[in-house]
């Protein structure tokens, strides 16, 4: 059998009177969404305009929802909030049940952090992914773009004798062809500096990214999309 985590918390000890409250607790809210339901189809009465009928379901099914939630958050917001603050304060007349809190409360706030922390790194990791994605579409514009010009140089050059001509056509086309490769190497520079920070970004953001095909291949490939 494995080790158990030193570092997780006991668990919490409750006498079967104490489980079985909360038991109730549960199945009574269980029982009052059910019979919400079963009233609410009971009164429920079709409106000949559909679409509007439908509009104002989904409007009310919204606000009996909010208020579902609210109220049960208060109701367990009140039940909850003497044995937290017994137990974070250490309280002498605390009971042992709420002293035995503690380390769940210890536990609870490192999961909300690690969460936090988590939900920020995604945020920063899709901020740096649809910046890379707009760099890279641009990019790809700007290279056919630089393509078809290069194409054309190669054109004249190949059939001399158009009006660039006139003008030492070899010096100018060679001067042209010298600065689009210029701009496709910096395009080049630049996907690389992009590509290496959002790379950056994934391998330390804590997200899983060896599990992700894109995302490894975000984090592995060197040059990527051939750009």
């Amino acid at each position: 059998m494995a080790d158990q985590d030193p570092e997780a918390p006991i668990p919490l000890r409750l006498s079967d009177d104490e489980k079985r409250v909360l038991e109730l607790h549960d199945r009574l809210q269980q029982l009052q969404l059910e019979i919400a339901i079963i009233t609410a189809q009971k009164n429920y009465v079709p409106d000949p305009d559909s679409e509007r009928s439908r509009d104002a379901a989904e409007k009310q099914v919204l606000e009996s929802r909010a208020l579902y939630v609210l109220r049960n958050d208060k109701v367990e917001g009140a039940m909850i909030a003497r044995p937290i603050l017994q137990a974070a304060h250490n309280g002498t007349r605390a009971s042992p049940v709420e002293r035995d809190l503690l380390p769940h409360l210890h536990a609870r706030d490192k999961t909300t952090t690690a969460l936090a922390q988590q939900a920020s790194a995604h945020r920063a990791l899709q901020d740096a992914l649809f910046a890379t994605e707009a760099s890279n579409q641009r990019l790809a514009r700007e290279n056919v773009h630089l393509a078809t010009q290069m194409l054309a140089l190669a054109e004249q050059t190949a059939h001399p004798g158009g009006e660039a001509s006139a003008l030492d056509p070899d010096s100018e086309l060679r001067a042209e062809m010298a600065a689009l490769e210029d701009e496709v190497r910096a395009g080049r520079r630049k996907w690389r500096v992009l590509k290496g920070t959002a790379s950056a970004v994934v391998a330390g953001s804590g997200v899983d990214w060896a599990r992700d095909a894109e995302l490894r291949g975000m984090v592995m490939d060197g040059e990527g999309d051939g750009i």
